[in-house]
């Protein structure tokens, strides 16, 4: 008796409809899991759109910008941690990263800040990070940086410590960063709802050279 091996019209239709079923599952737990990081928190939103962007008019100019990375779709900067490095140990760098840390509306209203997504730009090698500082139901809205200028054949540092205004009191947060160079003017404020992604200029490693890791920086607000 000869057995037929090939399949019915209605077995491959089934069949085909089977692996679509599969593939469609797979794309969907695919984006799922690319939209949240470990413990279940946001993954930032790097092509987010924003509505305007921050800069200060004494940064400095060494080092190239890093990539700008912005907060979760409807989440907003309402913290921030800063990586400081001193003159205790060798070479000062004094700035070397910012963090913002970013929450949705409600949580903000509540001061409920356990879950939150962490975005950066590029930051320097050394140095330590700083506990967060956090407004008080509201989202950070301008900045202002403290900057030491070029000093010639002695320990340059660049960009020391960053201070930003939140929306709401407009109370001011100050960063735990060094006390070296002068605080320059404030930028603009956000338009929108406050500042959702940042970008950095920070100088790499200068080896036997002086280094002086974060030197710039730009916030973009979003709606």
């Amino acid at each position: 008796m000869r057995i037929s091996l090939l399949l019915s019209s209605s077995e491959r239709h089934q069949s085909a409809s089977e692996m679509f079923t599969f593939i469609s599952l797979l794309l969907v737990l695919g984006s799922c899991a690319s939209e949240r990081l470990s413990g279940g928190r946001l993954e930032r939103s790097i092509n987010r759109l924003y509505r305007s962007r921050l800069h200060v008019n004494n940064g400095m100019h060494m080092g190239s910008c890093g990539l700008k990375d912005m907060c979760p779709a409807g989440t907003y900067a309402a913290g921030f941690s800063l990586k400081r490095k001193g003159f205790w140990a060798g070479d000062a760098t004094g700035l070397n990263g910012i963090r913002l840390h970013c929450i949705n509306p409600l949580r903000c209203s509540l001061c409920l800040y356990e879950d939150y997504a962490t975005v950066q730009s590029d930051a320097g090698s050394w140095g330590q990070w700083t506990d967060i500082k956090w407004c008080s139901g509201g989202f950070l809205t301008s900045f202002q940086l403290r900057v030491e200028q070029h000093r010639g054949v002695w320990d340059d540092t660049a960009a020391n410590n960053i201070r930003f205004t939140c929306s709401g009191t407009g109370r001011v947060l100050e960063g735990s960063g060094t006390w070296w160079g002068d605080w320059g003017n404030w930028s603009d404020k956000c338009q929108g709802k406050g500042i959702c992604g940042i970008k950095t200029k920070v100088e790499v490693p200068q080896g036997v050279k002086d280094d002086t890791a974060l030197n710039d920086a730009r916030m973009y607000c979003c709606d």
